[in-house]
């Protein structure tokens, strides 16, 4: 048993098993985010005292749990997405070794961008509209952490708030003028993007000093598009070096540096993800 703040933390590993657990934590303005990857077991949460109000979102990564929270059976299979509170008791059963992210905030930030949390209380959300939040997720885990000044963590807290807000609202709900002026703004981020493909230095921040808007407003529209600054412009590229590869006019070398790639080895491994061939035989077809 563990004993965490105002809360008891229960572990009974499945019979016959030694248990062996693994969690990464890091914090950003607030908002913290704990991997936890654990062998079968059966792990219950027990409130011992009031506590801070905090929301928390909890994202299965790897395996399938079967959650009780609140007396609502909620089955997690990898991708989905149940947000609950802290404190509150609830019990996780895996058969399996398995990973979760789980997100906390506080429940006032994600009011502000979120009517009524509770609402959304025990339900599960399906990983198709869980996709940004988990890549942003695994990205930030597949780095090394370096030194977060405290308007970097403010920015990413604030793109984690952005994200969860979207996979609670993974559809538009009207094309009001709002809407309108987001798709105008879309659109020229767009054209930006295509404009500036061969320029190295592109990304969020080169688009927002040109577009007068701060670097968080350009990852919401990417947002918006369902996909991410850095993923979009690897897209555009790729799609930029395969035209010039059809054309047949440049070395390899130099279609990798005018579509903006300045390593060639992550050019070729992103080309042949894409495509399913090396950029020479791309070219040769």
């Amino acid at each position: 048993m563990t004993k965490l703040h105002q809360e008891e933390i229960v572990v009974t590993p499945r019979p016959g098993t030694a248990f062996d657990a693994l969690m990464r934590y890091r914090a950003y303005d607030g908002v913290t985010i704990t991997e936890l990857t654990s062998t079968p077991a059966t792990i219950e949460r027990r409130t011992r005292e009031p506590a801070p109000p905090y929301t928390e979102i909890v994202l299965q990564d790897v395996g399938t749990t079967d959650n009780t929270l609140n007396g609502v059976a909620i089955r997690l299979d990898a991708g989905a997405v149940m947000m609950t509170t802290s404190p509150c008791a609830y019990t996780v059963t895996f058969e399996a070794t398995t990973r979760r992210l789980v997100l906390r905030l506080p429940t006032a930030r994600l009011a502000a961008r979120i009517e009524n949390p509770a609402q959304y209380i025990a339900t599960r959300v399906e990983a198709c509209h869980a996709v940004l939040l988990s890549s942003f997720l695994h990205t930030m885990f597949a780095l090394p952490e370096p030194p977060c000044a405290p308007c970097e963590g403010q920015a990413i807290a604030d793109v984690l708030v952005d994200l969860i807000a979207l996979t609670y609202h993974p559809r538009p709900s009207s094309t009001s003028s709002s809407a309108v002026t987001s798709a105008r703004w879309q659109q020229a981020v767009r054209d930006f993007v295509d404009q500036h493909l061969g320029d190295p230095e592109l990304g969020a921040p080169m688009i927002a000093q040109h577009l007068g808007v701060t670097p968080r407003y350009v990852q919401m529209m990417f947002a918006k598009m369902t996909t991410t600054p850095s993923a979009y412009i690897c897209k555009r590229r790729l799609e930029l070096a395969a035209q010039l590869l059809i054309a047949g006019r440049d070395p390899i070398t130099e279609v990798a540096a005018r579509a903006g790639f300045a390593d060639l080895s992550y050019f070729y491994r992103s080309f042949r993800k894409q495509y399913g061939l090396s950029p020479r035989r791309y070219a040769a077809r």
